[in-house]
C-alpha cells in the first residue's frame, strides 16, 4: 500500500494530523483552537481587566458568602439559646406537673381518708339515733307503767314509787332480806325530797332501817342498789361506830327533819322497804 505523507502548518511529516473532514467542502478543519493575535498588547489587556473582574466579583460573593454564613451562625445560636430556654421551661413546668399531681394524689387521699370517717360517722349517728328512739319508746312505756302502778296491799304509794313500812322489829340483814322478799330493797335516800318522805312515812321518835350500809368495804358506804352516798343527812358526829357500826337507820326528833345514824347492823328496828 501506498504511504500517503500528509504536512500539516507546523511542519510534521509521516503522520496523520487529528483533524475532521468537513462534508460539504472537503476541507480538512484542525481541532485545536485558533488563539486570536496578539497586536500591540492589546490581548494582553483585555485578558488581565477580565480576570480583574472575575477577581472583583469572586471577592464579593466570598464577602456576601461570609455574611450569609455570619447570619446562619447568628441565627444557630438564637435558636439553640431559644431551644435551651424552652428546654428548661419544659423541665419546670414537668417539675410543676409533678408536683400538683402528688397534691392531687395526697388530696385524694385526705378525700377518701374523710369519706369513710364521714360514713362511719354516719353509720354512728344512725346507729344512735335508733337506739335513742328505743329509748324514748322504753321511757315512755315506763312512764305509762308507773302511771298505771297498782302499790299491794299494806303499801303506800308516793309519786312513781311503792313504800312498806313494817310493824314489828329486825336486824338490819333480816330487815332487808324481808324487802327482798316483797320484790323490793331497803329505802333509798338520794335527794331532799326523799328525806322529807321517809321522814313522813317514819312519824316522830321511831327508828327505821334504810338501805345504807359499810359492811363490804369499811368506811366506804353504799347503798343496797350499788350507788354510791352522795346526799349526806348525817346526825352530828356520825358515822363514828368503826368497824362495830356498818348500818344506818333512820331517826326524827320533828315531823320536818330526820337524821341518820350509823349502828350495830344486829340491834332490831323497823323498816322501811322501796320498789
Amino acid at each position: 500500500m501506498s504511504e500517503e505523507i500528509y504536512e500539516n502548518r507546523d511542519g510534521f511529516k509521516g503522520k496523520k494530523p487529528d483533524e475532521t473532514m468537513n462534508i460539504d467542502d472537503h476541507i480538512p478543519i484542525n481541532k485545536r483552537p485558533i488563539m486570536p493575535c496578539k497586536k500591540d498588547g492589546v490581548g494582553d489587556q483585555h485578558s488581565e481587566r477580565n480576570q480583574l473582574t472575575s477577581s472583583n466579583t469572586m471577592t464579593k460573593e466570598r464577602y456576601q458568602l461570609q455574611i450569609n454564613g455570619n447570619n446562619l451562625t447568628e441565627e444557630r445560636d438564637q435558636l439553640q439559646t431559644s431551644n435551651n430556654t424552652l428546654t428548661k421551661e419544659r423541665d419546670q413546668q414537668q417539675t410543676i406537673d409533678n408536683t400538683l399531681i402528688k397534691e392531687r394524689d395526697q388530696l385524694q387521699t385526705r378525700y377518701n381518708t374523710l369519706t369513710k370517717e364521714r360514713d362511719q360517722i354516719q353509720t354512728r349517728y344512725n346507729t344512735l339515733t335508733e337506739e335513742r328512739d328505743q329509748l324514748q319508746k322504753e321511757t315512755e312505756r315506763l312512764k305509762q307503767s308507773l302511771v298505771e302502778k297498782v302499790c299491794p296491799q299494806g303499801w303506800k304509794k308516793l309519786g312513781s314509787s311503792c313504800y312498806y313500812v313494817s310493824t314489828d322489829s329486825k336486824s338490819w340483814e333480816e330487815s332487808r332480806q324481808d324487802c327482798r322478799n316483797r320484790g323490793a330493797h331497803l329505802v333509798v335516800i338520794n335527794s331532799q325530797e326523799k328525806q322529807t318522805l321517809v321522814n313522813w312515812l317514819c312519824g316522830r321518835k321511831n327508828y327505821v332501817w334504810i338501805g345504807l350500809t359499810d359492811s363490804v368495804s369499811e368506811g366506804t358506804w353504799k347503798w343496797v342498789d350499788d350507788t354510791p352516798l352522795t346526799t349526806k343527812y348525817w346526825n352530828s358526829g356520825d358515822p363514828n361506830g368503826g368497824r362495830a357500826e356498818n348500818c344506818v337507820y333512820f331517826y326524827s326528833w320533828t315531823s320536818d327533819k330526820g337524821e341518820w345514824w350509823d349502828y350495830d347492823c344486829s340491834y332490831k328496828y323497823r323498816w322501811i322497804c322501796e320498789k
